[in-house]
């Protein structure tokens, strides 16, 4: 019996011994490995860590493909004139001779477009940018000449009263029977009830134009007077209030084509938002469509090399 515990005892000795010699072989294998990978993973760690750099854009290409979202070839704008210019006419807002001169020096304007200026139309209104100045000059003396509580009570009909003949958009309108600060709020054109007028001067006063840095609740320029008879027409016909932001933001686009591609040429490269996901609301506000909010992003723009350039708009003239 003391012979066998001996060598089960030797065995497992040895055993013991044979174990422990294995795994500080395979201990001193594994250690260099492990080492080796370790140090890999060390060295390679910053080549990971290294992107390539972002290009940037070509502004040729980019202005091709942003003019076309910005600039659709046709837009109906959802509303008619109805009676407005007509009125305006017999009012003497419009001086029916002295603008189909003007547009004569300018290669006229089509049958369609003049019978506009002789009948009551109800169809609805159709942009595009061979029309767009038309359509301003359209809307312009509407928004000067309507009655309305946003000129009446507004900053041009307080506290600019006695001088509001000097703006752009009085004393710059030239095609009336009168001086545009004659016409001033004087004619009942378009009649808006009192919740109306309401939604009018909300919508105004959200509203700027990337000429000045006013919203059309102040429309001291032809590109705010127009926005003005723009909204009261979008009103009085029962448009939405999102869908009139929607259809405004397109005005503005067509008269200011150069600002409104480098505002979306800024939400793309820089916010990552498709043009037709930008909320119109927040584009037309201070931030981005007033001269100063727009010259900020005209900087940041200007400072990444990604401007475009794009003919026409902006003028404050007929």
């Amino acid at each position: 019996m003391k012979i066998k515990r001996k060598i089960l005892k030797n065995k497992k000795y040895f055993l013991g011994l044979a174990t422990g010699f294995l795994l500080a072989l395979l201990t001193l294998k594994l250690i260099p490995l492990l080492s080796v990978k370790t140090s890999t993973i060390n060295i390679s760690l910053p080549f990971i860590a290294k992107r390539a750099p972002t290009s940037t854009p070509d502004p040729k290409n980019l202005e091709q493909e942003t003019t076309k979202e910005v600039l659709p070839d046709k837009v109906n704008l959802g509303i008619h004139f109805g009676d407005a210019i007509t009125k305006m006419i017999t009012y003497g807002a419009i001086d029916k001779e002295k603008f189909l001169k003007l547009y004569e020096a300018r290669g006229g304007i089509s049958q369609e477009e003049k019978r506009l200026l002789n009948e009551q139309s109800d169809q609805e209104t159709m942009v595009t940018r061979g029309n767009a100045g038309l359509i301003l000059n359209l809307l312009w003396p509407l928004g000067i000449a309507n009655k309305t509580n946003v000129l009446a009570e507004g900053p041009m009909g307080t506290k600019y009263k006695k001088d509001v003949g000097n703006f752009a958009s009085t004393g710059g309108w030239t095609v009336g029977r009168e001086g545009g600060g004659k016409l001033f709020n004087r004619f009942s054109i378009i009649q808006l009830n009192p919740e109306q007028e309401a939604v009018v001067k909300e919508i105004a006063e959200n509203i700027y134009r990337p000429c000045c840095g006013n919203s059309t609740y102040f429309p001291d320029c032809n590109h705010g007077a127009a926005m003005l008879g723009f909204i009261e027409l979008a009103v009085s016909q029962g448009m939405s209030k999102e869908e009139i932001y929607k259809k405004a933001l397109l005005l503005n686009s067509y008269w200011f084509p150069q600002t409104y591609t480098e505002l979306a040429i800024y939400f793309k490269t820089k916010k990552s938002i498709p043009w037709q996901n930008v909320d119109p609301k927040e584009l037309l506000g201070a931030n981005y469509s007033s001269g100063q909010g727009y010259r900020a992003i005209n900087k940041e723009l200007q400072a990444e090399g990604l401007l475009p350039k794009v003919e026409g708009g902006g003028g404050c003239g007929v």
